[in-house]
């Protein structure tokens, strides 16, 4: 990771990046748990995150738009309306009002799908691609590292003085990026001239990624997971339920989840150049199975809180290795369709599974729920593990199609 800091324009992108993370750490919690406590129903504060997600649907269309536009303008001009897009929470107070926090998570939902489309296409800019895995790793260290306090101290903010505490603080934090990303001086961040019609380059994204079976095949199996995982978004609430803990409880579970995540940002550099990128897909799902298949066999909650620990640190062995790989293979050109696009794909599936986890949180009993989540990992894991020593065996090469120019 030293590498990828000692290069001046990532560390202040670096600076805007971590940022934004730490208002996304304290933030997001805040939509499930306002929900939870102005409903009182843990399928209301699952679909608090439906929102969240909702605008990867339309992801392709956000995609074009970055691309649209030179990156580090579209920050600017970003980062402003994403802070702006908050406001309307100060606003709500019953549960009459829960549409409010609704319309607010999806509009917070555009922002999360679209950046990262132009801090990608900066960041391959900036960083050389054989340094990419480093950087990437540095990003998802402290990402994950967060979770040891994000989101405790966005539940305790919340709980101790109402949701403008965590506004003011995300706030900051933007003004922070947007400082940083003023600052930011690079060279070649400019608007690519069409190179297809509208049409064509509209879906340009979606069939890179088809065409390329090395990013397909594990990005398929990365919707697979978050399909699994769009589940636990009302189950955590229904876990807490049946162990008698406050719906702020689910930010001790998210914490203790930070020590495994922070040693998986620490070692992911490592686990991916070691492992290839696949493989560590690959091991990654096996560590979500693990701990799904304990929570679902959990006497108390320490052993809940426990078997959090192994899916922290899977979280950004699985983040690295699979943002790499897509940086990699993606010309810079498309980095904002391809992104969204990715999102899009992993996404989709996410939403819909939070969509029907809230419907069957109050009907089926969570074990059983739990249980075939981790058999659905086991299946991913497995599956992608003997796909990956297929494709690299010396009798099948891997073959790629990409659209348009080649990568900068």
């Amino acid at each position: 990771m030293r590498q990828a800091f000692a290069i001046p324009a990532f560390r202040r992108l670096f600076v805007a990046l971590a940022a934004t993370m730490v208002a996304d750490s304290v933030l997001l919690l805040s939509f499930g748990i306002m929900t939870k406590e102005l409903t009182g129903s843990s399928g209301a504060a699952g679909m608090a995150l439906f929102w969240v997600v909702a605008p990867s649907l339309v992801a392709p269309l956000l995609g074009w738009v970055v691309d649209q536009v030179p990156r580090r303008r579209f920050l600017l001009t970003a980062y402003p309306l994403a802070a702006a897009s908050l406001v309307p929470l100060v606003w709500v107070h019953d549960a009459t009002q829960v549409g409010i926090v609704y319309a607010v998570a999806f509009a917070y939902g555009i922002a999360l799908v679209m950046l990262p489309g132009a801090v990608t296409g900066l960041l391959k800019l900036i960083v050389s691609p054989d340094q990419l895995v480093h950087a990437n790793a540095a990003t998802s260290t402290f990402r994950e590292g967060l979770r040891l306090f994000g989101p405790l101290l966005g539940a305790a903010m919340y709980a101790a003085w109402g949701v403008g505490s965590v506004l003011l603080l995300v706030a900051a934090a933007y003004l922070v990026a947007i400082a940083a990303v003023i600052t930011l001086r690079i060279t070649g961040d400019v608007v690519s001239p069409p190179e297809l019609r509208f049409g064509s380059e509209l879906v340009a994204g979606i069939v890179h990624l088809y065409r390329d079976r090395l990013l397909w095949w594990p990005t398929c199996a990365v919707a697979g997971c978050l399909f699994a995982f769009g589940f636990l978004e009302s189950l955590v609430y229904a876990i807490t339920d049946a162990f008698d803990r406050p719906a702020t409880f689910v930010g001790v579970i998210v914490s203790v989840q930070g020590i495994g995540a922070l040693a998986g940002g620490l070692l992911s550099n490592r686990v991916v150049t070691w492992l290839g990128h696949v493989r560590a897909i690959a091991l990654a799902l096996a560590l979500f199975a693990v701990s799904i298949a304990v929570m679902a066999v959990a006497p108390n909650m320490t052993v809940v809180v426990a078997a959090a620990i192994p899916i922290g640190f899977g979280l950004p062995v699985l983040i690295v290795a699979i943002n790499t790989l897509v940086q990699v293979r993606t010309p810079n050109r498309l980095m904002g369709r391809v992104s969204t696009t990715f999102s899009a794909l992993i996404g989709t599936p996410q939403v819909l599974s939070i969509a029907i986890g809230a419907g069957l949180v109050a009907a089926v009993d969570y074990h059983i729920l739990l249980s075939g989540m981790a058999a659905l990992l086991v299946i991913l894991s497995v599956s992608l593990g003997v796909w990956a020593s297929i494709q690299t065996r010396p009798s099948t090469p891997i073959t790629t199609h990409p659209i348009g120019a080649s990568s900068t």
